[in-house]
């Protein structure tokens, strides 16, 4: 899939919700909840495993997090984050965003 970095950026404070129907969405509504904490602990620019709603462990890396995390919980949703106060806004393929646009039951904006 060809992502790539829009070169825009936006606060933690304004991190889009989880789609309700999301099954995963508990893990990306925990980091939304707790960003704030683990900027203000220092924890800028270290990944976050999240998996079941709940913080698993910090790591160095988002690569360190990420293999943690497939590696514990194989079958699982897992979500490794960096933390960071300001977040990449990142473009995808047109048919992502009608994918998603779909899955959320609203129109993309922008």
């Amino acid at each position: 899939m060809n992502l790539r970095y829009t070169g825009k950026t936006i606060p933690y404070t304004e991190l889009p919700p989880a789609d309700p129907d999301d099954p995963d969405g508990a893990d990306w509504e925990t980091y939304r909840r707790e960003v704030g904490r683990l900027l203000a602990e220092g924890h800028e620019g270290k990944a976050v495993l999240i998996h079941g709603g709940e913080i698993v462990a910090l790591f160095p890396t988002w690569e360190e997090a990420a293999r943690h995390g497939s590696r514990h919980f194989p079958l699982e949703p897992t979500l490794a984050q960096v933390i960071r106060s300001q977040e990449p806004l990142i473009r995808g393929p047109i048919w992502l965003h009608a994918w998603h646009a779909g899955r959320s039951q609203s129109k993309p904006t922008g």
